[in-house]
């Protein structure tokens, strides 16, 4: 249940994915999963081709709720993830500088 309530809060958090996409110091890779995650959800959602057929039963329906549920799931993983190195770092992007990375904290250790 607890699973089943995380997955869910993804539509709570839907603008994050936007910011998330948008977002230059999130690598190409990561935005690129999350998308085809979104995308391969969605097709499988509208697909008539299932693990379960939709005609056993009713069971069908259940198989798209299990692979959707995974699939948003792994998308808020990532959006977690997100989130704290975006609390933690700020990165933003200057022309000039190329990325620079603001609010780190760091120690300095005098070894003499």
């Amino acid at each position: 249940m607890k699973k089943f309530k995380y997955a869910l809060s993804f539509f709570k958090r839907i603008g994050l994915v936007s910011d998330f996409l948008k977002d230059g110091c999130v690598s190409k890779l990561k935005k690129l999963k999350v998308i085809m995650m979104l995308l391969f959800g969605f097709l499988y959602f509208i697909s008539p081709l299932d693990l379960i057929p939709e005609v056993i039963l009713g069971l069908g329906i259940i198989d798209d709720g299990v692979v959707i549920l995974y699939l948003l799931t792994e998308i808020n993983k990532e959006l977690d993830e997100y989130e704290l190195k975006s609390k933690n770092i700020k990165c933003r992007y200057h022309s000039e500088y190329g990325n620079v990375i603001d609010n780190i904290e760091y120690d300095i250790e005098d070894k003499s």
